[in-house]
């Protein structure tokens, strides 16, 4: 900071904000792919599958029409009661789509928005570690204080209430859950929320609860959305979104769902910021929800294909630690440490081997996902298996055959 003029410091709210290393690596793999290399991209969250069709028919349609102005702060009506719909049909909260949805770019926008509405300076925000990056991110732009919950993997990282009850102080203002989690795939069931409803009752803390990967579920597994659970409901703000289960990462399309009196100052805060989204972009949104059942099927049956096929290379693998995947799609590995930490370990995977992965450490500050790399299999299942392959004949290298 010192060779920087004092005209370009930066706000003093960007001490702790450092840039994604998720993106550090996808940027890093694009780099290498530009001089010919191929890279397996094991990094990103994003499937590899193109928009349905009728999704984007639905929008060269609105831009013919002219469906080009500013459109209502909260998202255009058409829009916001589709996802009303939606929500509900799913056996999902009930919400009031003239009042309690909000439509955002992207989920990355309803978690600024909440966190921006709530939180400030004096206010302590749970986060369950391991987890995406960015909750801690928009935590200290409001100037409120990250407090860290590590996940049990004796427990496939689910979220365990009595944890948050013993983290709980007078300054606790919002508490964040994922699930399906970013970056375990673990699925809280109705049991844990249930729980977690009796610690927060008496209190007034809020739920942040990003459900973006709510529609990505395997093996019989049940997403059950936090609203509908006991009285959690009125604390609640769901995040939600087209990114994952629609194939609409580059649409930048999301939601924000809560009670009147919590969505009413989280669009004070849009109205200042992005203003709207692009009025065509949601007119083929409401084709995605209304018009793409089979698509996200089809989608959702090929990511339990990409998953089997992973674990069935991993399972069984001496020292590898997995949890409990049941969900999104990631899987975060743990290795033993004498094989190096994970930044280390996924720069050498990257260069050498050609694999992007994320290091756990871009998921959790406390130091736990120092052996640990979370990888994607939002891919075909020959890049799949192929990458796994590739990892596992490195931690062979690295353990000098320890691997039984």
């Amino acid at each position: 900071m010192n060779d920087i003029p004092s005209f370009a410091r930066p706000a003093a709210r960007l001490a702790g904000i450092t840039p994604s290393t998720i993106r550090v690596v996808f940027d890093r793999a694009a780099e290498l792919e530009a001089d010919g290399i191929e890279v397996l991209h094991l990094e990103i969250g994003r499937p590899d599958f193109d928009t349905p069709t009728l999704v984007k028919e639905a929008a060269t349609a609105s831009l013919a029409a002219g469906r080009v102005h500013y459109g209502p702060n909260a998202g255009t009506p058409q829009l916001r009661t589709a996802i009303a719909r939606t929500l509900a049909a799913a056996s999902g909260p009930v919400y009031d789509p003239d009042g309690e949805v909000i439509v955002t770019i992207g989920a990355s926008e309803a978690v600024f928005l909440a966190i921006m509405a709530f939180c400030g300076p004096g206010d302590e925000v749970l986060i369950p570690v391991p987890a995406w990056p960015a909750y801690e991110a928009c935590v200290r732009l409001a100037g409120a204080t990250p407090v860290f919950l590590p996940l049990d993997p004796a427990q496939g990282y689910s979220l365990d209430p009595e944890a948050v009850r013993a983290r709980l102080t007078p300054r606790t203002r919002m508490l964040v859950v994922c699930t399906p989690h970013n970056p375990t795939g673990a699925v809280v069931d109705a049991g844990r929320l249930r729980a977690l409803a009796d610690v927060l009752r008496h209190t007034g803390v809020l739920v942040l609860s990003d459900e973006i990967y709510s529609e990505l579920v395997y093996d019989g597994t049940r997403h059950v959305p936090v609203a509908t659970v006991a009285d959690l409901h009125m604390r609640t703000l769901t995040v939600g979104g087209f990114a994952k289960a629609y194939a609409m990462d580059g649409w930048r399309l999301g939601w924000l769902a809560a009670p009147r009196e919590l969505a009413t100052p989280a669009l004070r805060i849009r109205q200042f910021t992005t203003a709207c989204p692009p009025t065509f972009t949601q007119d083929a949104a409401v084709s995605a929800l209304r018009d793409t059942a089979q698509e996200r099927a089809q989608m959702r049956d090929a990511f339990a294909e990409r998953r089997r096929a992973a674990l069935d290379l991993l399972n069984g693998c001496t020292g590898l630690h997995i949890g409990n995947p049941a969900g999104a799609f990631y899987l975060y590995l743990t290795y033993p440490p004498h094989l190096g930490p994970g930044d280390r370990f996924a720069r050498e995977l990257l260069e050498e081997d050609h694999v992007a992965v994320v290091p756990g450490a871009a998921f959790d500050p406390t130091g736990a996902g120092a052996h640990s790399l979370r990888v994607s299999y939002a891919r075909s299942v020959d890049d799949i298996r192929e990458g796994v392959s590739r990892i596992l004949r490195r931690i062979d290298r690295l353990s000098d055959g320890g691997r039984r």
